[in-house]
């Protein structure tokens, strides 16, 4: 989720008042054009974006300005050095965007950035989408409050769909503003450090409006490279390959996950004449419950993950099938694009190119990266 508006102009220092006031002007504004766009019913959810996103900005200060504040504590000061020296590597080596985006940090007080729900017909792997203006049509929609976010999930609920709520530790304004690190990841390990800085600056890169699927794939898929270069620069041979064990593994568990679309695409298109709702839930029911014992295997012969472990406590339904599928469905297609480009902006140009397309095209032209 995003409020996209124009972006800042590019501060030296830390944002001072005048500078706040320009953001609140900038945000106004914008919210102003939305009113004029949107229905009357939308309106609260574009107040609550815009005081969270003003909250963010507000609350920011340059990196600069606090590894030279000796009254920092010195795990926040590690973990700043260490971010500043992943976002330099981000645009010196890989090519990514050479602006403000992660120079400054804010701590917002709490876990999450925003909380996400996706939500899907109950016999249905067809995402529900939202729409915005700028951002375009996207499968979840985001709240900067937990509770808002709950009660737009118990609505969807009520209206028998499958729902996925999950709290976001840091999303993309697109470049529109200068997106700073936040409290809620910025005490990550490395890698996961590493690897949301790439994510969420490729999205500044490249983004096709309406397709998910397209933007988050690209962006995973930079991450992976982008963690493969960093690691390769950092000389660290054993975390190199605990890396690649571990994207083994994960790779591994996601088809074993994604396989199970096709049965419960062939039972949802199951008549109502060959079998009653509550026989369909009832075989639904047992395909996760296989997806599970598919895990519990996999898990026990040493090809678990922290992250699978996580995930498959929850009471899964079409919903996270399609949060999964979102991130990973054409992670090859651009890996494979990755590896017959010289370089990742020479890709990235490709990948312009191919953005350009209709979807239909644009989709023939992934699936021939597919193999």
């Amino acid at each position: 989720m995003s409020l996209p508006v124009r972006q800042e102009k590019p501060q030296n220092k830390t944002p001072n008042i005048q500078t706040r006031g320009y953001a609140v002007a900038r945000i106004a504004a914008f919210l102003s054009l939305i009113m004029l766009l949107s229905a009357c019913g939308h309106l609260s959810y574009y107040a609550q974006a815009t005081k969270g996103q003003l909250e963010i900005l507000v609350k920011r200060k340059s990196i600069s300005t606090l590894l030279g504040d000796s009254q920092q504590k010195p795990p926040l000061l590690d973990a700043l050095r260490k971010a500043k020296q992943i976002r330099d590597f981000a645009s010196r080596t890989l090519g990514l965007p050479d602006n403000k985006t992660f120079r400054y940090y804010s701590d917002i007080g709490r876990p999450y950035a925003v909380w996400n729900v996706i939500a899907t017909p109950r016999f249905s792997l067809s995402p529900k989408t939202w729409c915005f203006p700028i951002a375009g049509c996207v499968a979840y929609k985001g709240y900067f409050s937990e509770s808002d976010a709950k009660t737009l999930n118990q609505s969807l609920i009520d209206a028998e769909h499958d729902t996925f709520l999950y709290g976001v530790s840091a999303y993309s304004t697109l470049g529109w503003f200068s997106d700073p690190l936040l409290n809620t990841f910025i005490h990550y390990d490395e890698l996961s450090l590493g690897g949301l800085v790439f994510h969420e600056l490729s999205h500044q890169v490249v983004y096709v409006k309406d397709d998910s699927r397209f933007n988050e794939a690209f962006a995973t898929a930079v991450e992976i490279e982008g963690l493969r270069q960093w690691i390769k620069h950092t000389k660290s041979k054993i975390v190199f390959q605990k890396y690649l064990n571990n994207r083994e593994k994960n790779h591994a568990i996601t088809e074993m996950v994604l396989s199970f679309r096709q049965p419960l695409t062939e039972l949802y298109r199951t008549s109502s004449e060959s079998m009653t709702i509550r026989e369909k839930q009832g075989q639904k029911e047992l395909l996760f419950v296989a997806m599970k014992n598919k895990y519990q295997e996999m898990k026990e012969n040493g090809q678990g993950t922290a992250y699978y472990d996580w995930w498959f406590t929850l009471p899964l339904n079409n919903a996270h099938l399609i949060a999964v599928a979102t991130y990973y469905d054409l992670v090859p297609a651009f890996s494979n694009l990755i590896s017959q480009s010289e370089d990742l902006p020479s890709f990235f140009e490709k990948v312009r190119t191919i953005s350009k397309m209709e979807k239909a095209d644009r989709d023939k032209a992934l699936a021939s990266y597919m193999k």
